[in-house]
C-alpha cells in the first residue's frame, strides 16, 4: 500500500519545516552546485512539496542566500541602486563590508571554502553570475553593467579576503568607515564613469570617421 505524502503543507511547525528546507538546500547546493540544483530536488530531500519551498523562499537565488545566511539579491540591491547616484559606490562598499568583513560571518566561511575547494568556488561563482549579476544589471543604468559589477565584486572580495582571511594588518586594522572612505570612490568609478575600453572604442571610431583616406 502506498504511503506517499499528499501534496500541500507539511504537518508541524513552520519553523521546523523552514529549517529542514534550509538543511536540504545546503546539502544539495554543496553537492551539485547552484546551477544544477533545483527546487524540486531540494523539496524532495526535505520531504515537502515544491510549492512550499517557493512559499517560504521564492526563487532559487533567494533560497541559496538564506541557506548561506546571505542577503536576498533583490532586497539587497534595490536600495543600493535606487538612492542618490553619486553615493552608490559608498552604499555598495559599506553594505558589503558590513556583511562579510566581520570575522565569523557565514559569508566569510563561504569565501574561505571557495578559495580552497573547487566545488565551493563553482557554487559561489554560479550564484554571483545568476543571482547577483543578473539581478543587479536590471538596476544599474549604465553601459556594460555586468562588467562594471564584476569589477566591483572582484575588488571587494579581494579586499575582504586580505582583511579577514589573510589578515593583512594594513587592511585588518582600519574600521569599516575608513575603508569605505578609501574604497568607495573606486567602486563609484566602476559603476558610473566611462570604462577605458569604451573610451578607446569611441576614439577609434572618431579617428576612422575623420580619416583622410575615407
Amino acid at each position: 500500500m502506498s504511503t506517499a505524502r499528499p501534496p500541500g503543507r507539511r504537518p508541524g511547525s513552520a519553523d521546523v519545516t523552514r529549517q529542514q528546507i534550509l538543511e536540504a538546500a545546503r546539502h544539495t547546493f554543496g553537492k551539485v552546485g547552484f546551477d544544477r540544483a533545483t527546487i524540486r530536488t531540494i523539496a524532495r530531500r526535505a520531504a515537502v512539496d515544491p510549492a512550499l519551498v517557493h512559499h517560504h523562499f521564492g526563487t532559487k537565488a533567494s533560497l541559496f542566500a538564506a541557506a548561506h545566511e546571505l542577503p536576498d539579491p533583490e532586497a539587497m540591491l534595490e536600495p543600493i541602486f535606487t538612492g542618490p547616484p553619486e553615493e552608490m559606490g559608498e552604499r555598495l562598499t559599506r553594505f558589503y563590508l558590513s556583511l562579510v568583513a566581520i570575522p565569523g560571518s557565514p559569508a566569510v566561511s563561504l569565501i574561505r571554502a571557495a578559495a580552497t575547494n573547487e566545488e565551493a568556488a563553482r557554487m559561489l561563482r554560479e550564484f554571483i553570475e545568476q543571482g547577483f549579476l543578473t539581478t543587479a544589471e536590471r538596476h544599474l543604468d549604465a553601459t556594460q553593467p555586468r562588467r562594471r559589477l564584476a569589477l566591483c565584486g572582484s575588488h571587494l572580495i579581494g579586499l575582504v579576503f586580505a582583511r579577514t582571511i589573510l589578515e593583512v594588518p594594513e587592511l585588518a586594522e582600519p574600521g569599516i568607515d575608513e575603508l569605505v572612505a578609501i574604497v568607495g570612490p573606486t567602486i563609484q568609478r566602476y559603476l558610473t564613469e566611462e570604462l577605458r575600453s569604451e573610451e578607446r572604442r569611441v576614439g577609434k571610431e572618431c579617428r576612422s570617421r575623420w580619416s583622410p583616406y575615407h
